[in-house]
């Protein structure tokens, strides 16, 4: 079992299809945040990674109870690896992520690699408060 970190449409608080797979083969362990930038792209945030200090995503925490087939769907529904086009291309790999306990966890985490350019930063890193006062 691992651990994935969530940070846009797969928070809890979306009604997203691929939540329910979560549901389905993990289970809420607690919210977290970890060091990076998120930016918004219209219908997804996409997060790089910063080691800035006080510079932080917020998102959720999922243990995940049947790794493989989780992570495998959502590589291919991520684009991990492939040049979306929407100039987009994502990495899943594995980063410190500071659980809303203080307590440091080792979580699966998707990046945007790439260009920043024309993306809107979304300030204090935390999506869904982004989209709940957007709204």
């Amino acid at each position: 079992m691992s651990y994935l970190f969530v940070y846009g449409t797969l928070r809890k608080g979306f009604n997203h299809p691929m939540a329910e797979l979560l549901s389905r083969s993990g289970e809420y362990f607690t919210s977290g945040k970890c060091n990076g930038l998120l930016f918004d792209m219209g219908p997804y945030p996409v997060l790089t990674l910063n080691t800035a200090e006080g510079q932080y995503v917020i998102g959720d925490v999922f243990l995940l109870h049947n790794e493989h087939e989780v992570l495998t769907i959502l590589d291919e529904y991520e684009g991990v690896g492939e040049n979306l086009e929407t100039g987009i291309t994502y990495e899943r790999l594995k980063v410190s992520i500071e659980s809303e306990e203080g307590v440091k966890l080792s979580a699966w985490i998707y990046l945007h690699l790439g260009s920043l350019d024309h993306m809107t930063p979304i300030e204090g890193g935390d999506y869904l408060q982004y989209i709940t006062e957007s709204r």
